[in-house]
């Protein structure tokens, strides 16, 4: 079943205000030099979140707007990343899809020019991924995030196949999104 676009616009109409809260938590208010911008590519991203929503968004409604919250601040943030020439891929390697990029949030621990606000935010969520993983997972993630190793190299450590770190790397992920739907 497609949802149309004009009920994403519809449901946009009745209230907003979680896009203005998703860029003020990135600092960008009414007054930033690009705000109109950056609103605007914050409706655009709602309304693909609408669409790429696993479930009937009126329906459940909370989890929803958590969904379209985070999608809004991953574009805004990726948005920031290219307009600074640091659009680099970090994080997980080998992604073969978007939806791999999930990722991206809990990617901006392993990024060095990561805000200090926002890095509390990013070692909670990595903190409650950690703890929801077994123990082969939390090697996963130590080795990737903080070693910054491949998946060859994780592999190696983990005495495993690569397509079997892939699997591992397929379930964080799985488990993560499971946390952002919560």
């Amino acid at each position: 079943m497609t949802k149309s676009n004009q009920a994403a616009f519809n449901r946009l109409l009745q209230d907003d205000n979680f896009i203005y809260g998703a860029l003020k938590s990135l600092h960008i208010n009414r007054y930033h030099e690009n705000f109109d911008d950056l609103y605007q590519e914050a409706i655009l991203t709602f309304i693909d979140a609408y669409q790429r929503f696993p479930g009937d968004p009126e329906t459940h409604e909370h989890e929803f707007i958590v969904y379209a919250y985070q999608a809004i601040k991953w574009a805004t943030m990726r948005h920031f990343r290219q307009e600074n020439g640091r659009n680099k891929q970090i994080g997980f390697v080998n992604r073969l899809s978007e939806d791999d990029a999930l990722m991206d949030y809990l990617d901006q621990i392993s990024d060095p020019h990561c805000d200090p606000d926002n890095a509390v935010i990013y070692n909670d969520l990595f903190e409650k991924l950690y703890q929801v993983c077994d123990p082969r997972e939390r090697r996963f993630l130590v080795l990737r995030y903080f070693a910054n190793a491949s998946l060859k190299e994780i592999a190696v450590d983990l005495n495993i196949t690569r397509r079997t770190a892939n699997n591992i790397k397929f379930r964080v992920q799985k488990k993560f999104s499971g946390l952002l739907i919560l």
